[in-house]
């Protein structure tokens, strides 16, 4: 598979911030209204929700998942797993 971010840092209005960082001001700008209502439909199947650490602190950010595996956290650690942590809902 091809590197999908090769080229990046030659567009116009990036700005290297670091070897290998890169700030892309405005890439997403014409996908905006597509990329929103896409996120607004994950939220509608798996809600947005602050997720415990294995230590049983409430995380302080609010995440949701999408596709074949998402990201999961509670008390019997971190991991990716095929359903929802809340609803056990692929």
């Amino acid at each position: 598979m091809p590197d999908l971010l090769s080229g990046l840092a030659a567009r116009k209005g990036a700005q290297t911030i670091g070897d290998g960082a890169v700030i892309l001001r405005g890439f997403a700008a014409p996908l905006a209204a597509e990329l929103l209502e896409a996120v607004e439909r994950i939220d509608k199947s798996a809600p947005f929700r602050r997720m415990t650490t294995p230590g049983g602190h409430l995380m302080s950010v609010a995440m949701t998942n999408c596709g074949d595996l998402g990201w999961a956290s509670d008390r019997r650690g971190y991991r990716y797993q095929p359903t929802d942590p809340v609803t056990g809902e692929p």
